[in-house]
């Protein structure tokens, strides 16, 4: 059990941390962000930005760039959406990946005028096409624009988490349409010079972004910082601590385990003392009898290794289809290998030593003279001096005691997870993101035409009791803008989150109001200049002062929003309660909320509750979108309840699956250990126990002693385990108190 649990945690080590990715040096693979005082982190970057990167830096040896889009195939049904991605043309060439069909796209596909091509993933090609090779070639209307598929890529080629990417030639007056609240931005990657750090990468596109503050205040707002990060990193890890805690609780199962099997053969071998002594003297020397123990541990390794791999097999089929969703990159892939069978062998060599060693030294440095003297009675003291079985067994406990202490933890955690005020009523709504055709559907007023029968129609649906537009699902607003409060000083940069909605958005969600009204169907429909704010808004930027009826305006718009009104002020005619907005763990932001009519720009979706089952609405609501609109894609949909699973609570999930799991197992053993110990303690007392029942011992009185003893190594183990708890999980044990 502790080589099969290992095996399985060092695999998944070996294909998340090691290599996760299956391209060209992907060990040194950076991907650049900008981190703000107040928490925001940007990961992409406009244009003009990502190329003076690409020409001005000093520690990369080549650079690529992603930028995000959704793809529309229209079929015979409703339009079907995948996630794309524009691409530069060196893509291919600089991760070193080739085709399983077809070329990579070269510098040429991208200049203007080229004949449209496009790169289609294992995966799509499998669900669309059933790997028909034939489809090579072909031409498909992507977004309204006939284009050929000129490759078919590995199944572990997922560049961006791409179903399809497009390639584009950048130059600085290149504007790329695509979803996000920031269209014309491209996500970083470089391949770092060899002997060059992130750290110094870091330092290098710092200095590129010091001459590029004042052309893009937006992006280097004061206080920024500019961090390179490896792929992997950025990639992993939300996953990283996972894995420390399955390491963690794997290192102690393996030495639960450890301890019990050296404990079992240090009392096997303390039986056989009359052998080993009799063998010693007829010539036997102690080297010698080491090795003949030493064997015979190694003989009971390699069966143990060889059952140790079928259940890091099987185990981790199991592990590896519990793991949470898009919580590891679509590349990774999780399996035994060569590497971690070897890892399997160097267990087996280490707990031989381990669990053979020492016995064997125990039993060969024992007096002759005693060893062949010794009868029952010699041997019944045994107990008294076995101070080495008695501290493995306390040293069992005392680790099992960690384990289980560490999943209780967890279950706190998650249990404060899940009951946590997070500011509004995700029973029975239901979400449904929208995808948008370049074209017919990019001003304003095309989108108010457009959700306002839309959500007409879905209010119609039976059992619904409200909708709203919006840009975001809670728990998490993704827009960010700089506000200017009039009449405010202050020193570093203002700014806030938002959410474009329509008017239902408070009773789609429950959100409940402090002061003030809500947002108006005239004044959605007119896009007036009136927002509501949350209760972080009103205290950072307004203290004590009543925020109603003040004036604020949203500076970042202007600069990526076409469609923006210019040096427009906004009124605040309400205040709700707070939400969160940026995760459950973290403290809300603050936020706005502004009628969905004001601008075109950045993504849509719906959100509908019910009086329902949340679910039992989904194929009404895709019905209904379908009808206004039929070549607009639905790209995701569900419940937020199981939004919020997925994204927040499937992660400590897992990891109390994992740590649940060990500490019963090591529990277990533990149990095993004690009841094996004490069985060959009593066996060795047979003779005493005899004699003091001879003498008027009761049986209970036997029985006491028995479990006396047995309760002092528990005690003991559970003391130390309860010290290196302590030890281990302070603060954590102090927050859950």
């Amino acid at each position: 059990m502790g080589i099969g649990a290992t095996a399985a945690i060092c695999s998944v080590i070996e294909g998340v941390l090691l290599n996760p990715f299956p391209y060209k040096n992907a060990n040194r693979l950076a991907t650049p962000s900008i981190l703000f005082p107040d928490q925001v982190t940007i990961t992409k970057f406009p244009v003009p930005v990502f190329l003076d990167f690409k020409e001005q830096n000093r520690t990369f040896e080549g650079v690529i760039g992603l930028a995000y889009t959704s793809v529309h195939l229209r079929g015979s049904g409703e339009t079907e959406e995948f996630s794309g991605g524009w691409v530069t043309p060196n893509t291919f060439d600089f991760l070193g990946i080739e085709p399983i069909l077809g070329r990579r796209i070269t510098q040429q596909d991208g200049k203007p005028g080229s004949p449209p091509v496009f790169v289609m993933s294992y995966t799509l090609w499998s669900k669309l096409f059933n790997r028909d090779p034939k489809i090579l070639g072909a031409t498909l209307t992507l977004n309204g624009t006939p284009r050929t598929l000129v490759a078919i890529m590995p199944p572990r080629f997922r560049f961006g988490d791409c179903e399809v990417w497009l390639p584009l030639e950048l130059n600085p007056s290149t504007f790329i349409t695509g979803f996000g609240l920031q269209p014309n931005e491209l996500w970083m990657v470089g391949r770092l010079k060899s002997g060059v750090s992130l750290q110094a990468a870091s330092v290098d596109l710092g200095v590129v972004a010091k001459r590029l503050e004042k052309m893009y205040p937006a992006w280097f707002r004061a206080g920024y910082r500019l961090d390179a990060n490896s792929l992997t990193s950025e990639s992993v890890g939300r996953f990283k601590v996972t894995i420390f805690f399955m390491i963690a609780a794997v290192c102690m199962l393996l030495l639960i385990a450890c301890s019990n099997v050296a404990n079992l053969l240090l009392s096997r071998a303390t039986v056989r003392e009359k052998e080993i002594v009799i063998r010693a003297s007829v010539g036997a020397t102690q080297s010698r009898l080491v090795r003949q123990l030493l064997v015979e541990s190694c003989l009971l390794a390699a069966a143990s290794c060889l059952a140790g791999c079928l259940c890091a097999f099987f185990g981790l089929k199991l592990l590896v289809a519990s793991i949470p969703p898009d919580i590891v990159p679509s590349e990774v892939v999780i399996a035994l290998r060569p590497v971690t069978l070897l890892i399997a062998l160097g267990i087996s060599a280490v707990v031989t030593l381990f669990c053979g060693l020492v016995p064997a030294l125990h039993v060969v440095r024992r007096d002759l003279h005693t060893g062949l003297t010794g009868s029952a009675r010699g041997i019944s003291g045994e107990f008294r001096h076995g101070k080495l079985r008695s501290g493995l067994v306390v040293g069992e406990v005392a680790l099992s005691i960690v384990l289980l202490i560490a999943t209780g933890l967890m279950v706190r955690t998650l249990q404060a997870l899940e009951q946590a005020d997070i500011g509004f009523n995700p029973v029975n709504v239901v979400y449904a993101q929208l995808s948008f055709p370049e074209g017919p559907y990019d001003t304003a007023e095309e989108k108010r035409a457009f959700f306002r029968k839309t959500l007409d129609r879905v209010a119609a649906i039976p059992g619904t009791t409200a909708v709203t537009e919006a840009t975001s699902f809670p728990p998490y607003s993704f827009g960010w803008t700089e506000v200017v409060v009039p009449g405010k000083t202050h020193s570093g940069s203002w700014g806030t989150t938002f959410d474009l909605c329509s008017e239902g958005y408070f009773q789609t969600l429950n959100r409940n109001l402090l002061r003030g009204r809500l947002l108006s169907r005239s004044e959605v429909e007119s896009a007036s200049h009136v927002t509501v704010i949350n209760q972080t808004f009103a205290r950072s930027y307004f203290g004590n002062e009543n925020p109603i009826g003040q004036r604020i305006k949203f500076s970042t718009f202007e600069e990526y929003a076409t469609d923006w009104p210019r040096d427009a002020y906004f009124e605040i005619i309400g205040e709700i309660a707070d939400g969160r907005n940026s995760g459950l763990q973290d403290a809300p932001r603050p936020e706005v909320y502004l009628p969905y009519t004001v601008t075109g720009t950045g993504p849509r979706g719906i959100m509908v509750r019910t009086g329902q089952n949340s679910n039992s609405i989904l194929a009404s609501l895709r019905q209904e979108i379908a009808a206004v609109g039929p070549d607009v894609a639905v790209s995701d949909a569900g419940s937020i309840e199981s939004f919020l699973g997925r994204w927040y609570y499937a992660g400590p999930r897992f990891t109390l699956i994992i740590l649940g799991t060990f500490g019963v197992t090591g529990l277990l053993l533990v149990l095993i250990g004690i009841f094996s110990v004490m069985s060959y303690v009593v066996s060795l007392q047979t003779h005493e126990i005899g004699i003091r029942m001879a003498l008027g011992a009761q049986r209970n009185d036997v029985l006491r002693m028995v479990l006396k003893r047995g309760l002092a190594l528990i005690l003991a183990g559970t003391m130390a385990g309860l010290v290196a708890s302590l030890a281990t999980f302070r603060r954590k044990i102090a927050r859950s108190e």
